[in-house]
Parts: C-alpha cells; sequence; structure tokens
C-alpha cells in the first residue's frame, strides 16, 4: 500500500526556489517516500516531526502511521531548517 504524500505551501515555494540539480534530487527522494519510509530518514528528538537528508539538504516532514500520509512541512540547508 502506498503512502501520501503532502506539501505544505511554504515547502512548495522553497522548493521552487532551489537550484535545477539539487531540486531534481530533492524531488526524487520524496517521491520514494511513496513506498515508505525510504532513504536517510530519522525522527526529531524534541519533536513530533521526522526528517530526510538528501546531500546537504533537509525535508522536515510529519508522519501519520495510521492514515499512511506523509506532510512535507520544511525544506532548506541542514544549518537553516532546524530552526522552523
Amino acid at each position: 500500500m502506498e503512502w501520501e504524500i503532502v506539501f505544505a505551501p511554504v515547502a512548495k515555494k522553497r522548493i521552487a526556489k532551489i537550484p535545477q540539480p539539487e531540486r531534481r534530487r530533492i524531488l526524487v527522494a520524496i517521491a520514494r517516500l511513496h513506498e515508505g519510509l525510504i532513504g536517510d530518514i530519522k525522527p526529531l528528538k524534541g519533536r513530533n516531526e521526522w526528517r530526510l537528508r538528501v546531500g546537504g539538504w533537509r525535508v522536515i516532514m510529519s508522519v501519520n502511521m495510521q492514515e499512511r500520509i506523509i506532510t512535507i512541512k520544511y525544506v532548506d540547508v541542514r544549518g537553516d531548517v532546524y530552526k522552523n
């Protein structure tokens, strides 16, 4: 059973501003999430969120295990993404 992936508006906006080669890598990594929690993924300590690492970029997401929905909340470089 596939997972549904939902993008928050702020994440869509940020992805659109990322240079093309990095954007493609991030979108491919996010597309793999349809099959499940695949990739360099870890839960964040002290937060109800997970992170997906794609090179120097981080994708912050919330995961609803019961409904199999992954919500992409933020996408940014490693140093800035955890400030949200």
